[in-house]
């Protein structure tokens, strides 16, 4: 269950903490320590300068949504079970599990990812820029942080090389607690 924490970490806004199951909010702590490591690595921390000034505030939004891309190009270097494997069990337990997860929203987050099989689209870098449009969409004031996928696109060895350098860090943090291990 600690994994539905991680996985549902970004649809979690406006939840009360008491409600969750102990092992989704063990999850959802996880997901937070993951966030706040990512966003103060140097690695990452130089990729901002790389944004446009008027797409900087959305970067690290942009990038994070990039590594999901990037975490499965290079899932073999990392993991030794395939990526389409933890997929189906990880839909899996979601499907299994969720009953457990309080609020609508998340249960509709939870049906969306499954039913719309989103770890496999991650696969492919277009679909991530969709995804990022739909993330600058859902803004309530108006931007330009669309722009922010032509910054990826022009800087993606960089982007790269950042995460692969931050990802062992990743692992290290879940190894600390192994159940919120990714694979």
């Amino acid at each position: 269950m600690s994994l539905i924490g991680n996985l549902l970490g970004d649809f979690m806004k406006g939840v009360e903490l008491h409600t969750l199951y102990p092992e989704i909010r063990e999850g959802l702590d996880n997901h937070r320590k993951v966030d706040a490591l990512t966003d103060q690595h140097p690695e990452v921390v130089n990729l901002k300068p790389l944004f446009q000034a008027h797409t900087r505030r959305f970067a690290g939004v942009a990038i994070d949504i990039y590594f999901d891309y990037l975490l499965c190009k290079h899932w073999d270097s990392f993991y030794e079970r395939p990526l389409a494997e933890f997929i189906k069990q990880t839909y899996a337990l979601l499907d299994n599990s969720r009953h457990l997860v309080p609020g609508e929203t998340m249960r509709f987050a939870l049906r969306r990812m499954t039913t719309q099989d989103w770890f496999s689209a991650y696969r492919d870098e277009d679909i991530i820029f969709k995804v990022i449009e739909r993330a600058v969409s859902r803004i309530r004031y108006r931007n330009q942080f669309i722009d922010s996928i032509r910054d990826i696109e022009q800087n993606r060895l960089v982007i790269e090389d950042a995460f692969l350098a931050l990802y062992p860090a990743l692992m290290t943090l879940a190894e600390q607690n192994p159940r919120h291990a990714c694979a």
